[in-house]
């Protein structure tokens, strides 16, 4: 058995010894048994994975390439803008913010939210924001984000 396998074996077993006894699900057992599905069908080759990561983080060091690094993991399957800049944000946290519709949202930018799950430039534009909205609230991206979420969220009810 390879060690994927084997993960998801013994990782149904967790899940399913924790929730036995329970009578519904809270939000991060939903999530857990969530993710679990998602990445038995998940397509992509660790090799590929590792190809894809490896340069787009190079190119995420460069200045001027956030574009570029953004398309690298798109080109993995699954993997579109939003997902591509969490894995960028989790690298490079002071670098890199994750795009969301509730974000752009309380950013008054409504024409983004067209192009946001797909169009690089979309993003590029939203990290350029973010940077600028950081500064000005002397916040890091990542703390700026929370907030415009946690906002963006309290609106969208």
């Amino acid at each position: 058995m390879d060690e994927r396998t084997k993960w998801y074996k013994d990782e149904f077993n967790k899940i399913s010894d924790e929730i036995k006894n329970r009578d519904n699900l809270d939000y991060f057992y939903f999530l857990r048994i969530r993710n679990y599905k998602l990445q038995n069908i998940s397509v992509e080759e660790e090799e590929k994975i590792k190809k894809k990561t490896k340069m787009a983080f190079r190119l995420a060091k460069k200045r001027n390439k956030i574009k570029e690094a953004i398309e690298t993991l798109t080109d993995l399957n699954g993997v579109r803008i939003p997902v591509a800049s969490a894995i960028l944000a989790m690298r490079y946290p002071d670098k890199f913010a994750i795009i969301d519709k509730r974000v752009i949202g309380a950013l008054k930018e409504k024409s983004w939210l067209k192009g946001y799950l797909e169009d690089p430039e979309v993003y590029e534009k939203y990290l350029k924001r973010m940077k600028i909205e950081a500064k000005k609230q002397k916040k890091n991206l990542r703390d700026l984000e929370l907030y415009l979420w946690e906002k963006g969220k309290k609106k969208s009810k």
